[in-house]
């Protein structure tokens, strides 16, 4: 993984919420959902605005080599992909002390998996059946 490439949240298959120093991933094709805290938030948080895991580790004061780890765990788990969008700019972020790390949990997956929820597609739900008569 070249440490100048730009990624982007794997929309729609994956949603993230920040809160309080922690980031909370859910990835809805897989059932899994993943947690960082700290720099892992703040790591998360320029990554998927697009800033490089060159630039991250600079904002971050974190070793190139534990961000460029932390990356390719997230591309690794379908979590970001390659760039699409323009870049963002960078979020304001607390520089914390440390290496990213990101947490991986599938107690849930099989319930994460069976909410009807991810059948849902761009046109909305609930969608009518094709042919069907509007009343």
């Amino acid at each position: 993984m070249p440490l100048d490439s730009r990624y982007e949240v794997n929309k729609p298959d994956v949603v993230d919420e920040s809160v309080d120093g922690e980031v909370l991933i859910v990835h809805l094709g897989t059932g899994a959902y993943y947690s960082s805290r700290g720099v892992g938030d703040a790591a998360w948080q320029l990554i998927a605005a697009g800033s490089t895991a060159l630039e991250t580790s600079g904002l971050l004061q974190a070793a190139r080599p534990a961000v460029a780890d932390f990356v390719e765990h997230l591309l690794a788990e379908g979590l970001i992909r390659p760039r699409t969008k323009p870049v963002e700019p960078p979020p304001l972020v607390t520089v914390v002390p440390g290496e990213p790390v990101l947490e991986k949990y599938t107690d849930m997956q099989e319930l994460l998996l069976l909410d009807p929820i991810h059948d849902v597609e761009e046109a909305g739900w609930p969608k009518a059946k094709p042919g069907a008569a509007a009343e």
